[in-house]
């Protein structure tokens, strides 16, 4: 038997007792690290000993390892698990968020040569220019869990510890101020009256029931129960997958109830004046886009523009604000905001108000 010269190549045995041979073979550096690569299964020395060659013959800087896969790759293999527990706006949402954050810095490149270094200093620069700067974060580690599960990499790169505490981009709105005193709501209504009966309609919908935006849009006239007095809550309009407009369960994916009052209940039987089973729809009887109602507020502050200006989720923080004033139980106003835990109501939802201080110290003056 002729003497075999590559001693890279050795042999071993599987438990079935057969032969086989492997090798590990380094090439160089290559982005300041090593490469280094084992190849094994191979049936004789002979074939072992020629793939060596082939790969010893390779430059370093050419070099792709077995299964290397790019993250704009691992990315994809990610979002086919990832699409079977979320709803269809979540997958839209998470799209694109990678499509603007993450793509086009890091898709091209193989995942096991992005560093720790390298992302803790591309999210430094984005704390800089966006406020939401920790959600990209997270879905890339997350990606990169998937990587380790799967048996692509070792390590998570994207290390929690280096991401920046807080973003030095100044937050567009205050919410400690983002709602209405009742008085408030009622000159609001007024403006929205003067402007179109739809809008007015609409904000009177969201101001009396704390409904959220997108609800509001998705509301049918089936869902308005004037018998018993409710609005039955029970779809949200949405962009799911690749743009497309949908309708899909609340938020939490939880239906509920909330009250319908009197004054609701009359402007409504008036309002309706087409046979279209929705309540807010376009020429063609599709939901309206989640944008419409962001230029019907711009038309009622132009109209009035004395009016303290709030976002439209303000009229929710309104609506929980003046219940929880009134004394109405944090409970009954968690199930008709439809929260899973009352602590978002009271911390989030509720704010404090001179009206409520005012009314705090009549009570303590009774109490002594």
């Amino acid at each position: 038997m002729p003497r075999r010269k590559n001693t890279a190549i050795k042999s071993y045995t599987l438990k079935s007792g057969k032969k086989k041979y492997m090798f590990k073979l380094y090439l160089g550096m290559k982005g300041g690290k090593k490469v280094e690569t084992t190849r094994r299964g191979f049936d004789s020395y002979e074939e072992a000993n020629a793939v060596y060659k082939k790969m010893a013959a390779e430059d370093a800087q050419d070099f792709v390892k077995e299964k290397q896969i790019t993250f704009d790759q691992l990315y994809t293999k990610w979002l086919s698990f990832y699409r079977k527990d979320v709803k269809p706006s979540t997958l839209w949402k998470t799209e694109t968020l990678y499509r603007a954050h993450l793509k086009d810095r890091f898709g091209d490149q193989y995942i096991d040569q992005i560093t720790t270094a390298e992302i803790a200093d591309y999210f430094l620069e984005l704390s800089t220019k966006f406020v939401n700067y920790k959600m990209p974060f997270w879905y890339m580690r997350r990606i990169f869990e998937y990587a380790i599960d799967i048996n692509l990499l070792n390590r998570n790169p994207a290390r929690a510890s280096l991401l920046p505490k807080k973003t030095s981009v100044k937050k567009r709105r205050d919410t400690a101020h983002n709602f209405y005193t009742a008085e408030q709501v009622h000159d609001f209504l007024n403006a929205a009256k003067k402007c179109d009966e739809r809008i007015y309609i609409y904000f009177s919908i969201l101001a009396a029931t704390g409904m959220r935006k997108c609800e509001a849009l998705g509301l049918e006239w089936k869902d308005i129960q004037f018998d018993k007095k409710r609005i039955y809550v029970q779809r949200t309009t949405a962009y799911g997958e690749n743009g497309e407009y949908i309708t899909q369960l609340p938020k939490g994916n939880k239906k509920r109830y909330v009250p319908l009052d009197d004054q609701l209940a009359c402007k409504l039987k008036h309002y309706r004046h087409d046979l279209s089973d929705k309540l807010f729809h376009t020429a063609k009887n599709d939901f309206l886009r989640p944008s419409k109602p962001d230029q019907w507020i711009k038309a009622v502050y132009a109209k009035a523009p004395d009016l303290k200006q709030i976002t439209i989720h303000g009229l929710r923080h309104t609506f929980a604000t003046l219940l929880n004033q009134a004394g109405v139980n944090p409970k009954d106003v968690q199930h008709i905001l439809g929260h899973t835990k009352v602590d978002l109501t009271l911390d989030v939802y509720t704010h404090s108000t001179t009206e409520g201080r005012e009314k705090a110290r009549a009570e303590i003056n009774k109490l002594f």
